[in-house]
């Protein structure tokens, strides 16, 4: 006659899809944290919801530990100073480039149908530092442009300012204390 031992039995779809979504808000408000110790937290942080859930139910464990973001503000107010939100930055430089895509094809739109409007030929302008060449005719519609340093260092700029910005980077800068007089 053999045994069985009994592992603890494992959440039901909906309490893992509960507690993965609590988790992943948790994440999301913890990013700027240090990666090693938040790593540590999130361990320790989904072994406790389980123990939690085995004894009161996964809605009961969830709702006692209250919002993921007030979570998380404990854990930040332990460190002691704001850290920069690369994902954020991340984010915002992805905007800017959309952006500024987005504006490079409404340039060329624009000059197209004015040159259609024109009745049709072709001009060399300049976006953000790349030279272009848009041809219209009432047969033919082309764009011919090329990339430059100029253009790499304008739209590269933006770009950094963007990240810059939207990750907060000023975080990095040592805090200057008041001295005492």
């Amino acid at each position: 006659m053999t045994t069985a031992t009994t592992a603890p039995d494992r959440p039901g779809l909906r309490d893992r899809l509960r507690r993965d979504w609590f988790r992943l808000r948790f994440e999301l408000a913890m990013q700027d944290y240090p990666p090693k110790d938040y790593r540590r937290i999130a361990r320790s942080l989904v072994a406790e919801i389980d123990a939690a859930a085995a004894d009161t139910g996964m809605e009961q464990a969830l709702r006692d530990l209250g919002s993921p973001r007030r979570l998380a503000a404990g854990y930040h107010a332990e460190l002691g100073r704001e850290r920069p939100r690369y994902w954020d930055g991340g984010l915002v430089l992805g905007l800017v480039l959309l952006g500024a895509w987005l504006c490079l094809l409404a340039y060329w739109g624009g000059a197209a149908d004015t040159l259609l409007a024109q009745g049709g030929g072709t001009v060399t302008l300049e976006y953000l530092g790349a030279p272009t060449t848009v041809t219209a005719t009432g047969d033919e519609l082309s764009l011919g442009t090329s990339l430059t340093l100029q253009g790499v260092l304008v739209v590269g700029g933006l770009a950094a300012v963007g990240f810059a910005l939207g990750s907060r980077l000023w975080r990095l800068l040592p805090r200057r204390t008041a001295s005492a007089a």
